[in-house]
């Protein structure tokens, strides 16, 4: 995989953006109009393999949206969640804060809870949540919550809400590509993803798979024009293209990386090598002395956090600076728990790629002077 890198730029180990391949890059060197066959067959293999990913076809819809994965949770509660319907968001980070946010915004009915950044939801606070709230039509939660890394049990809550005939939306941002998240089996009204993240595509569209059913029920709910998914998809049946002007070269690169993600073998294949990242990555960190801020049954392979080393000559600053000389981009980001920093593992990164940040991180905190990691160190 190094090969397919550029070699004068550094490795990213963050949760977003991700490296893309020389590949996918190359696959965006090219202009066409929005409707010439090209873009129509980028298009439609786009929505295709989303749809695949999710075992959809038949059920669900594969809708594409210009912008960020905030773009997509916004569509998806804008035009699913009606006048007379309510939100149920669970939050453990700052993504299941922004889901709040957003409901918050756009005017959206909605209650929330609570659980701690290292602490997953179980099952029986969603019992009792729409138990005390019958007017709750709807549930949202974040599969991977990227400020800490924590994975919540979207399966366990699927079971919840099946039983109780609520809907349930998945925000995927982070997840998709790397884990399974099948449509038929979880019943979801909608999953959101990002073009980026596990599917190491360019940022800049987001992707929501959605119940049809629900889809045709939602005509005329959405507050916003661009992210009215029922508009965006009826035109997409009727024409193949976007409503309006789409992100050509992005759709390009989209379309190579995922031909990508079927070559390296799926979803499994991608979670191995995210999972072996991470795990490396965990392990290097600790024989090191760093504290991690999850156990690892609770967290994700696609990024850990690690609390910062007590040592009086540490600054994140410094850690940053050192490590983007040495060829690795890391930054804290938004951050549910104060004092820590993240290291990701998606991206075009690799076991070994890992193995070298952890040689860098080790010359970089000897030439600051850190000593201290961990408790007592």
């Amino acid at each position: 995989m190094d090969e397919e890198r550029a070699e004068d730029e550094p490795l990213m180990l963050t949760p977003g953006p991700a490296t893309l391949s020389m590949r996918v890059k190359r696959a965006m060197l090219h202009d066409y109009a929005s409707g010439e066959q090209t873009m129509l067959d980028a298009i439609a293999f786009c929505r295709q393999y989303i749809l695949a990913l999710s075992n959809g076809a038949g059920t669900h819809a594969a809708v594409p949206i210009v912008g960020s994965g905030t773009s997509g949770n916004e569509a998806a509660i804008g035009t699913l969640v009606p006048e007379n319907g309510k939100l149920l968001i669970h939050t453990n980070g700052v993504y299941g804060d922004r889901l709040v946010e957003i409901a918050r915004k756009i005017r959206v009915p909605y209650t929330s809870f609570r659980t701690a950044p290292f602490t997953p939801p179980t099952a029986q606070q969603f019992e009792d949540a729409l138990q005390a709230d019958p007017a709750i039509t709807h549930v949202m939660l974040v599969h991977c919550e990227t400020s800490t890394g924590i994975l919540n049990p979207i399966e366990e809550v699927a079971a919840v809400c099946k039983r109780r005939g609520v809907a349930l939306l998945i925000d995927a941002v982070a997840s998709f590509g790397a884990f399974g998240l099948d449509a038929k089996a979880l019943g979801y009204d909608a999953v959101v993803c990002s073009a980026n993240k596990g599917l190491q595509a360019p940022p800049g569209l987001a992707w929501v798979v959605v119940k049809k059913t629900a889809l045709e029920a939602a005509r005329g709910n959405a507050p916003s024009l661009t992210l009215d998914l029922w508009d965006q998809e009826q035109h997409l049946e009727r024409t193949g293209m976007f409503r309006f002007t789409p992100a050509t070269h992005l759709l390009l690169g989209m379309a190579e990386a995922l031909r990508e993600h079927a070559e390296e073998g799926g979803i499994a294949a991608r979670q191995a090598r995210f999972r072996a990242s991470w795990r490396r990555l965990v392990d290097g960190m600790r024989q090191m002395g760093f504290r991690t801020l999850l156990e690892d049954d609770v967290a994700s392979p696609i990024v850990a956090t690690f609390h910062d080393p007590p040592d009086p000559n540490y600054s994140f600053r410094k850690l940053y600076d050192g490590m983007k000389a040495r060829g690795f981009i890391i930054f804290p980001g938004r951050l549910a728990a104060a004092n820590t920093f993240r290291l990701a593992c998606i991206g075009v990164v690799t076991e070994e790629d890992i193995g070298r940040a952890l040689d860098a991180m080790a010359d970089t905190l000897r030439e600051m002077g850190v000593a201290r990691m961990g408790r007592g160190d």
